[in-house]
């Protein structure tokens, strides 16, 4: 069973609570640009996930298969539990490593670039995880049936959600077992520190057992997000940017073995001569805020709405679609996501791309046949959608027009 699919609802109405409650208590924590992002991120690595061939998959089933592993049944409710804490001990690990290794943190990074602390910064996931299935391994090779392992592994997913907010203080006794929300905003810290704490899924106690526990401190808020800022609400660019300078850094190394070592060392581990300078970090406390006209907000949210509706209606038709015609609606729901990062960031171009990307939408017809001949509904909808987006556009470069005009009259 995936808890994760019969949790959205949850999800979702826990982050409409959470939103309300803050303005009741004048301690807002989310802001429009930022949870915007991270629910991109969210619905771009559901996606991917989906698209996917599930290369995990693939190599569980080749293990299984190659040393004859025979799955055991569930039989006894205290099945489930070992198989519940026996994943949360798999996680531990694969969390740390997540952290320790640049090769893995290249990933993880993603869900710790937001400068907020809410349950939208529960949904902003990495979108390019191949590696950290390695760490589930051993639990297959003990004949861990996959039904057992998706229910157990998507059941500490949905935990995790309710621990990413900061309106829930100290829990007692609770707080010396569980992951809660004390312990985890300290995992998200980029004090120095928090900084590479509290790892724990689910119990805490991995974390007091292998020396990674950090208490939070009364004198000393948590300052959310990455030590080096992403300084961007470009949910392509943010999946990609570790991978990219790790890969820079792996080029320009002048020895063999710092290329390879680049990958397998911490992210504050730099080659020799390479290390960075002191101006090219931003303020660590800084947050990335670029101010944006009320006009922009509202169209923003008019298309993460939009996108995700995409997104769940490509979830379901994707396996009758032709598969070009799944990857180019894929690419279009990608391209919008980037589209919108342009419009929270007020770059100079954004209209223009976006312009392109109604124009791109409008022509559907002409191109979507060719990569898929039973797409004719889809073809409607993205030439339907093409068309409204046109006509905010005209509405929204009115509007902005004016309220410049405002701003120069004050």
């Amino acid at each position: 069973m995936n808890f994760v699919e019969l949790a959205i609802p949850f999800f979702i109405l826990a982050m409409v609570v959470e939103l309300a409650y803050g303005a009741w208590k004048k301690n807002q924590t989310y802001r429009l640009n930022d949870a915007v992002a991270s629910l991109m991120m969210g619905s771009l690595s559901q996606l991917v996930g989906v698209l996917r061939l599930s290369f995990a998959a693939v190599v569980f089933a080749g293990a299984v298969e190659l040393l004859g592993v025979v799955a055991w049944t569930p039989e006894h409710w205290w099945h489930w539990v070992a198989a519940f804490v026996a994943y949360d001990f798999c996680y531990y690990w694969k969390h740390r490593f997540g952290h320790e290794w640049r090769i893995m943190w290249a990933s993880h990074s993603a869900h710790h670039q937001s400068e907020e602390y809410n349950l939208s910064t529960a949904l902003r996931q990495t979108s390019t995880d191949y590696i950290g299935f390695v760490f589930y391994l051993p639990m297959y090779l003990a004949g861990t049936p996959a039904y057992v392992m998706i229910s157990v592994g998507t059941l500490n997913l949905v935990y995790q959600f309710w621990v990413h907010t900061q309106h829930v203080d100290r829990l007692g006794v609770l707080d010396y077992l569980l992951v809660t929300p004390s312990n985890h905003r300290v995992h998200h810290a980029k004090n120095p520190r928090y900084i590479d704490k509290n790892y724990g899924g689910f119990f805490i106690i991995w974390d007091r057992l292998f020396g990674t526990f950090c208490d939070e401190r009364k004198d000393e808020k948590p300052i959310y997000g990455i030590t080096h800022g992403l300084r961007s609400w470009n949910p392509l660019w943010a999946n990609a940017i570790v991978w990219w300078h790790t890969l820079i850094l792996a080029v320009k190394a002048p020895r063999w073995r710092d290329k390879f070592a680049v990958w397998f060392k911490g992210p504050g581990w730099f080659p020799q001569g390479l290390e960075p300078r002191d101006e090219d970090s931003v303020g660590w406390a800084d947050q990335y805020n670029p101010s944006a006209p009320q006009s922009t907000k509202t169209y923003v949210f008019l298309q993460y709405v939009v996108l995700t509706a995409a997104g769940f209606a490509l979830t379901a038709v994707q396996g009758d679609l032709a598969r070009p015609g799944v990857l180019a609606v894929f690419g279009l729901i990608a391209g919008s996501m980037y589209v919108v990062g342009l419009w929270l960031e007020h770059r100079s171009y954004r209209f223009v791309v976006d312009l392109g990307r109604a124009l791109l939408l409008i022509s559907a017809g002409l191109w979507m046949p060719l990569l898929a001949a039973n797409g004719e509904g889809v073809t409607w909808v993205m030439q339907s959608l093409g068309l409204a987006n046109l006509v905010l556009l005209a509405l929204l470069y009115r509007l902005q027009l004016g309220e410049r005009s405002v701003a120069a009259l004050s």
